[in-house]
């Protein structure tokens, strides 16, 4: 078997494998012996699984790192959202008749989360899974405006390229933006991430902290900022106090 991108991570899937059926601390030995792999290979990946600190070793023995229980509960708390927004998501979209995005920050981008709509859903630039830039989004604004201001800084460090004539493409304008939203509550696009394509969004916070972003999104010509801030606003704090009613507090 060669050392290739494609078989390492076979073997890496078969090393965690062995710890998911084991649930307890294994030595190399063990290890080696119940993936069928060699001894040198294994040793080799464990060395490079506990640097990247998905495994934890204690003299000769490996465990689960840490970084495997953060990822884990990443995924539970992504589940979670989604699935306490998606109703409140169907209903804005039956009332207002666009599109409706469920989406959070991510390094750089937003990632989305659920997208839900009719036919003009085809035409947006978003999708399930996918990824936008933050600056360029409604949802992403709305999720930097409210975030720590070292993410911001980190945000700004990387520079802002546009994807379109509209979009911010400067600091200072961006900063600008924010003010605006935590002054307002809600964030505004218009062509900034897809031309013709306008958006309205708020923040989903739980324990003051933004988690999400939620958005209504449509056509320039049909979406409405003064109708449709309030929907979308009520909406965003239906979400959050579901959110944090079901949930405990995040550890300091």
């Amino acid at each position: 078997m060669s050392d290739g991108p494609s078989s390492m991570v076979d073997r890496v899937v078969l090393i965690l494998g062995v710890f998911e059926r084991s649930g307890g601390r294994l030595t190399l030995g063990q290890i080696s012996s119940r993936s069928g792999l060699p001894r040198t290979s294994v040793h080799r990946i464990l060395q490079q699984l506990v640097s990247a600190r998905w495994l934890q070793r204690s003299d000769n023995e490996y465990t689960l790192g840490l970084r495997m229980f953060e990822i884990g509960s990443l995924v539970v708390r992504r589940t979670r959202i989604s699935d306490v927004a998606r109703p409140f998501m169907q209903e804005l979209c039956a009332t207002t008749g666009q599109v409706v995005h469920l989406a959070l920050l991510d390094e750089r981008d937003v990632v989305y989360l659920e997208k839900i709509g009719g036919a003009f859903a085809s035409t947006l630039p978003s999708r399930v899974g996918g990824r936008l830039p933050a600056h360029c989004t409604g949802v992403g604004k709305v999720l930097l405006a409210y975030s720590p201001r070292a993410v911001v800084d980190r945000y700004l460090e990387g520079g802002l390229c546009p994807r379109t004539r509209t979009s911010i493409g400067s600091a200072d304008a961006l900063e600008a933006a924010m003010v605006r939203i935590r002054n307002c509550g809600y964030s505004t696009e218009s062509g900034e991430a897809s031309p013709g394509v306008a958006c309205v969004a708020a923040p989903i916070l739980e324990f003051d902290s933004a988690v999400a972003a939620i958005s209504v999104c449509g056509p320039q010509e049909r979406i409405r900022v003064d109708e449709l801030k309030y929907r979308v606003m009520w909406t965003a704090a239906e979400i959050s106090r579901r959110l944090t009613a079901t949930a405990h507090p995040l550890p300091a």
